[in-house]
């Protein structure tokens, strides 16, 4: 998972911010399955400006609801040969973090 330097010190303190359970359920969701819809919680595809792959075979952007006033946003692929190896991996690239209000 890749997470922008502008949000990492929001990254760090998720746990802190969201609790320990809704920090495990968006990690899991990203780690396991970035596009289907969570177990728990909500997700949708956004629309507008914000829909665009920002990279090649990567999805439109995915917007994920983690506690009642927060969200992150990303994009994944599921078969990205990013990386030094080139080999196929699945990469999540988070793109934007607001755990204010809407």
């Amino acid at each position: 998972m890749l997470v922008h330097r502008q949000y990492l010190d929001t990254w760090n303190s998720l746990v802190e911010r969201v609790g320990l359970e809704n920090a495990q359920q968006f990690w899991d969701h990203v780690a396991f399955t970035p596009g289907e819809h969570p177990r728990v919680g909500t997700s949708s595809v956004m629309k507008g400006k914000h829909n665009t792959p920002k990279w090649p075979g990567y999805s439109k952007t995915i917007h994920y609801e983690i506690s009642g006033a927060g969200r992150i946003d990303y994009q994944y692929d599921p078969a990205s040969t990013e990386g030094a190896e080139h080999d196929v991996h699945g990469v999540v690239k988070i793109l934007a973090i607001d755990l204010g209000s809407h």
